[in-house]
């Protein structure tokens, strides 16, 4: 096992405290989430086949993210190879899948949320990461990023930009996303 990052370290804390206490004073959540941080630190524990195959998933997707710097990729051939790296690629998918529909306790959560670089919804993290670039740049520079730069990060910005304007021309921007161009410091729409 390999040192924990903070939000993990915070987690194993909470878990800890929580696991001293007796059964019958926790709640199901409570209790579910024991069950998973036992797991979690102890890989010789008894637990449910389940749950240490759960957690065993999560370690191999937390291994992996720390020998490459980045979490796992698609294959984009078809049919795609059987890979290691493709199962995580699978394993995320169906994490990211039973989490929307509710189904992991606040444990499993934040236990996946503790693995660098994990994300939810990556389309939406990568689209607040360029807002955040775009707004820094203008910051920055005092003035709009452009499309033909001899620069290619501001260039990547600039194409960002003319998308989001282009897919707004459209009709296909997401109203929110629209309202947090528009009311951004350096509006973009």
């Amino acid at each position: 096992m390999s040192t924990p990052t903070a939000a993990l370290g915070a987690l194993w804390s909470e878990y800890a405290a929580l696991s001293d206490q007796p059964s019958r004073l926790l709640s199901l959540e409570q209790r579910r989430g024991v069950e998973y941080y036992l797991a979690d630190i102890a890989p010789d524990a008894a637990s449910r086949p389940f749950v240490r195959r759960w957690i065993d998933r999560v370690h191999e997707l937390e291994s992996f993210v720390i020998a490459t710097g980045r979490m796992p990729l698609a294959d984009r051939r078809r049919p795609r190879p059987a890979t290691t790296e493709q199962s995580l690629v699978d394993a995320v998918a169906y994490f990211r899948q039973v989490h929307a529909a509710g189904g992991y306790c606040d444990y499993q959560v934040r236990r996946i949320e503790a693995v660098p670089g994990f994300a939810w919804s990556p389309r939406d993290a990568r689209w607040e990461t360029m807002l955040a670039v775009h707004q820094q740049f203008w910051a920055e520079h005092g003035f709009a990023p452009r499309r033909r730069s001899s620069d290619p990060a501001e260039v990547a910005i600039g194409r960002w930009v003319a998308q989001q304007r282009a897919l707004h021309s459209r009709g296909q921007l997401q109203p929110a996303r629209a309202a947090r161009l528009r009311h951004a410091a350096y509006r973009v729409l």
